[in-house]
């Protein structure tokens, strides 16, 4: 049987080192790129074309969150699996909306991994015990306000949660217009609505609210 192709995506080098360490020590996984942030995330897997990726949250120039949306738009028969510290609702309601397939924690044990791998090896989706029943439950009862666009809801895009990630990672109007392949005007539009929405006045309340919100990490 052919051996469960993986894309490790994390940005602490430690950290991946240590997964695929475990992971190649079974005939069954192979472990076929790495990937230190977002951006890398979206290339390795458009460029294997992986079964598995494996993918932190929380990652410089995009986060994981955003980046599963383009994930499965480039190769869509690749499984998404969130590894991450986070066991907050919104974390969990906003992976498995942006189309991620399973959700682990960082502090489970092995055998939880190879369970989730199990899982999505067979097309199933696989949630981590430690994710409270009440988590899911709350995002099942909110499906009709979450399918609401996101401008009734007065929340943000997921370009416009690009461009506040970068931002307060301290990047220009250029580099991020670089970074999301877009012009310096657009970013400005989308920087303009962002900031605009969440009544934030300057760069340091954007770099506050970032860090309160976890879009990046201090």
């Amino acid at each position: 049987m052919k051996p469960l192709s993986i894309v490790l995506a994390d940005d602490h080098k430690l950290v991946r080192a240590g997964l695929k360490s475990f992971i190649v020590g079974f005939d069954s996984f192979t472990v076929v790129g790495e990937a230190g942030n977002g951006l890398e995330a979206i290339a390795q897997t458009e460029r294997h074309q992986p079964d598995v990726l494996i993918l932190d949250i929380a990652m410089p120039l995009m986060r994981g969150l955003e980046a599963i949306k383009d994930i499965k738009k480039i190769s869509p028969a690749t499984r998404v699996l969130i590894l991450s510290m986070h066991n907050r609702e919104d974390y969990v309601r906003s992976a498995l909306q942006n189309g991620a397939d399973g959700y682990i924690l960082k502090e489970s044990a092995a055998d939880e991994l190879l369970a989730a791998l199990d899982h999505l090896s067979r097309d199933e989706i696989y949630l981590s015990p430690a994710v409270s029943r009440t988590i899911v439950e709350d995002w099942l009862q909110d499906e009709e306000k979450r399918q609401q666009p996101p401008s009734i809801r007065g929340e943000l895009t997921d370009r416009e949660k690009s461009v506040l990630k970068l931002v307060a990672e301290g990047l220009s109007n250029k580099k991020i217009a670089e970074l999301l392949h877009i012009s310096v005007k657009t970013v400005e539009t989308h920087r303009f609505r962002m900031m605009e929405k969440l009544k934030l006045r300057n760069v340091p309340d954007v770099v506050k609210y970032a860090i309160r919100k976890g879009f990046v990490e201090i």
